[in-house]
């Protein structure tokens, strides 16, 4: 991995006339891919599977972006939490993850407007380091990440339309990190998400696409909110009272915002 010794940071593989080289592995996206199939066609066949089958069809970018971190998780098995950051002006937040860590980990970026999501984004190549060589570069973000468990990284961008649109991060526990194979299934699946979002445009105005992000967002914001009021009753974790808010969700076949919002105005009640 080269290193631009005055800035520190990784120096750019610049891309050949017809196929985008990937930074991690210096690898060629379709000679990645294609290596990565003749060594792991199961793994291969599960992403063409969840991505272009019936599960995929009709989603809002929402829910594409979810179903894209739960098939990288499930395929990748250094993978142990995964998420989409979706850059909207300039603004960076997270609309798809797998679990806690995987949030806090992109807040601990957020926070100091840099780390390895961040670098994929405005690079638009993928990004792939040990916590050691994180170290490096990104100091502060990286020893955050270390008390959150995290210790190695994997994000590829999301080019839609020839814009950036974002990025697919993944995080492991294991120091050894993640590998070629590994680079290589995020490539896939970052490409055919990229499209999923970009036949998502095409069919929607850009202002329909914006308005489902900010809905988002503010869902996820009422969703937390009721998290920590039932993780404070209950003397529970987290993780717990987001399981609480699925199982009535799942029950009732109420959507997941409406259960938090209704928690949160029981809540309120007994505390008036």
């Amino acid at each position: 991995m080269s290193t631009d010794t005055d800035t520190g940071e990784q120096a750019r593989v610049r891309p050949s006339a017809t196929d985008e080289l990937n930074r991690a592995s210096g690898l060629g996206t379709r000679d990645l891919v294609a290596t990565v199939a003749t060594r792991r066609p199961q793994a291969v066949g599960l992403v063409v599977d969840a991505l272009t089958g019936p599960e995929a069809h009709g989603r809002e970018v929402t829910e594409l972006l979810q179903l894209v971190v739960r098939t990288a998780k499930a395929t990748i098995e250094d993978c142990d939490s995964a998420g989409v950051t979706v850059v909207q002006e300039g603004t960076p937040f997270t609309s798809a993850w797998t679990d806690e860590r995987t949030l806090a980990v992109d807040r601990d970026q957020y926070d100091v407007d840099d780390g390895p999501c961040l670098h994929a984004v405005r690079t638009e190549t993928c990004v792939r380091v040990t916590v050691a060589e994180a170290m490096q570069a990104w100091p502060d973000f990286t020893r955050a990440a270390q008390e959150d468990g995290v210790l190695a990284f994997l994000a590829c961008p999301l080019v839609v339309d020839g814009g950036r649109f974002g990025a697919l991060n993944l995080y492991s526990r294991s120091r050894d990190g993640f590998d070629d194979d590994d680079e290589a299934l995020a490539t896939l699946i970052g490409r055919i998400a990229s499209g999923l979002v970009a036949g998502q445009l095409r069919q929607h105005r850009s202002a329909t696409l914006i308005s489902q992000l900010e809905e988002a967002i503010a869902s996820r914001a009422v969703i937390e909110q009721a998290k920590g009021a039932i993780a404070v009753v209950r003397q529970v974790t987290p993780d717990d009272a987001f399981g609480v808010l699925r199982t009535v969700s799942q029950e009732t076949n109420v959507k997941l915002r409406e259960v938090a919002a209704r928690t949160l105005r029981e809540f309120g009640a007994k505390l008036g």
